[in-house]
């Protein structure tokens, strides 16, 4: 136990989970994806580039958007957008990848997710 409690001191950044907001078109069923709405925030995660470790989880080249993300957060799913609130990445939007489960020595440790800058109106990535 005190291995989680020293890791979670390195967990030095936090985020807000956001969801689209707005009513739905009666005609589509979607919302308008320009409203973002907090559902969970102040979660403690660390963010880092760390390329080497991002391909390795992924599979493929990394982007400057890409950021590798520590959290003890169980309940991300790939998709999602979040806010990183922290000042050097204030403004910008990002999509959650795949969730990976690390392992410690007698249970789950914590998660590595990697995140992806998009544009908060598009939802897309960026033009590098």
């Amino acid at each position: 136990m005190d291995d989680l409690t020293e890791y979670k001191r390195l967990l030095c950044h936090s985020f807000t989970l956001l969801d689209v907001g707005g009513e739905p078109d009666p005609f589509t069923g979607g919302k308008d994806r320009t409203e973002w709405l907090p559902v969970v925030q102040k979660v403690p995660c660390r963010v880092s580039g760390s390329p080497g470790r991002i391909q390795k989880l992924t599979g493929r080249q990394t982007t400057p958007q890409d950021f590798l993300m520590h959290t003890l957060y169980a309940n991300l799913k790939a998709g999602m957008r979040i806010q990183i609130e922290q000042p050097e990445y204030a403004g910008n939007l990002y999509k959650t990848g795949l969730s990976y489960p690390v392992y410690g020595a007698e249970s789950l440790h914590h998660y590595e997710v990697v995140i992806t800058m998009i544009d908060p109106v598009t939802g897309e990535e960026p033009e590098i």
